[in-house]
Parts: C-alpha cells; sequence; structure tokens
C-alpha cells in the first residue's frame, strides 16, 4: 500500500456545506486511494474510509461514487492520461484526484498527491467559486447553442438556474443575455419553478 500526502491546488465552491467544508479538511493529510476505496488519515485519526464503485470514465478522467459517514454521497474524479501527465509535470507529483458533490453546481477540491518526504510547490491554491461556475456554465452555454448541442444546452442553463434566484442576477456576466433571450423563447423545456427564475 502507498500512502500520499495531499495538498489542495484548486477549490470550487458555489455553494458551502457541512460535505465541501469536509472535503477542504482533507488538505495536508495521508490518503490510500485505488479504484475501489479511498481512505484519509491525519496523525492517527481516520478522517474518510470510503468503498468506490466505479460511475462512469471520458477521455480525461475516471469517476466514481462514494459515501461519507453520514451517507450522503460523493464524486472521487482521479485524472488520466494527457490531464495527469500534465499535473505531474506542473507539480512534480505523484498522481491527483478531485472529492467533489454529486450535484455538479456545489463544490469539488482538487488534490495532487506527493510520497509523503515531498514537499510539493503548489503555490497560491486557485479558489473558484459562484461567479466563476456561472460564468463557465453560461459560455458552455452558449458553445452548445453554436455546435446545435440542445442537451448540454439545457443541462447547463438548469445548472444556471440551481445558482441564482432570477435571471436578473446574470446581467453582471459576459453574454449572458443571449442565454436569457433563449430560455424565454423555450420555456416549455423549464419546470414550473425553473420558469419563475427566468426573467
Amino acid at each position: 500500500m502507498i500512502m500520499y500526502k495531499t495538498s489542495i491546488f484548486q477549490k470550487n465552491i458555489a455553494r458551502h456545506s457541512t460535505e465541501s467544508e469536509k472535503a477542504i479538511g482533507f488538505d495536508n493529510c495521508n490518503v490510500d486511494i485505488s479504484t475501489k476505496h479511498l481512505r484519509i488519515t491525519n496523525g492517527g485519526t481516520e478522517l474518510l474510509n470510503s468503498d468506490l464503485k466505479f460511475l462512469e470514465e471520458d477521455f480525461s478522467t475516471i469517476s466514481y461514487l462514494g459515501k461519507y459517514k453520514n451517507r450522503i454521497e460523493f464524486r472521487v474524479i482521479r485524472p488520466t492520461d494527457l490531464s495527469l501527465a500534465n499535473l505531474k509535470n506542473r507539480f512534480d507529483c505523484e498522481a491527483a484526484f478531485s472529492i467533489a458533490s454529486v450535484d455538479p453546481s456545489s463544490y469539488a477540491v482538487h488534490f495532487i498527491l506527493s510520497n509523503s518526504n515531498q514537499s510539493p510547490n503548489i503555490g497560491n491554491v486557485v479558489d473558484k467559486g459562484k461567479k466563476e461556475q456561472v460564468q463557465r456554465l453560461i459560455d458552455g452555454s452558449i458553445r452548445a447553442l453554436q455546435v446545435n448541442l440542445q442537451s448540454n444546452f439545457i443541462d447547463f442553463s438548469k445548472r444556471i438556474l440551481s445558482l441564482i434566484s432570477d435571471t436578473r442576477e446574470l446581467m453582471e456576466y459576459n453574454n449572458a443575455d443571449q442565454i436569457v433571450e433563449v430560455m424565454k423563447a423555450n420555456r416549455h423545456i423549464f419546470s414550473e419553478t425553473e420558469n419563475k427564475q427566468i426573467k
């Protein structure tokens, strides 16, 4: 069993929760991770011990599903191939992983893994919150419309609505007016609650 030391290099927190704070607390801890199990300890204290179940794989990551002690599920995302090679090159690390909410609009905490005797040079931790996430979803929605991927637009726009009270909040974001107009023209794809948010 190889034990690694965790170091946070990026946090994406759109909505703070007990679970997001717990994930942030895994910084500078020992981790044992495989395709079937994740265990995180600090000193002699066990902070997390979860079986992992394969969820999905794409061109740059493999995702698994785990559970906290309170039975709330979380995702573990591990970079593969070029993504992993880029992180190894950037941080001189052994591996990397992320702990994220099942809801993609809540939180994700990204760690590099080093040998326990290494001191990684992370620099400043990138801290992205709600504003960055909303702008990224707006940009993704526009790209989805440009390449005629309606299902992606629906997914992104619903995620935007889950992060805001109503679409008037979007006026401070780049290109948001285009997305709001498309939402207004396609109210049939949104729930009653979501339609109340589209102003």
